[in-house]
């Protein structure tokens, strides 16, 4: 399982991170079939079953000053 974390404040928006929620559901469907997500206090993890969707994920969000877990 491959770890992308992204910080809450990413654009310092609700609207940026709708965009990446909505993003990540069409890609790759609900969490729980492909992806899970992990909330805390000071990020979300997407944990990703398969490296490939991981790294395009990541390529996606590069921008949103990702993390590898």
């Amino acid at each position: 399982m491959t770890t992308i974390r992204i910080p809450w404040q990413i654009g310092n928006t609700i609207m940026a991170w709708n965009e990446v929620c909505a993003w990540s559901i069409e890609q790759f469907g609900l969490p729980g079939d492909r992806f899970t997500t992990h909330p805390t206090e000071d990020y979300m993890d997407f944990k990703f079953l398969d490296e490939q969707d991981a790294v395009f994920f990541a390529l996606r969000w590069s921008g949103a000053s990702l993390q590898n877990a």
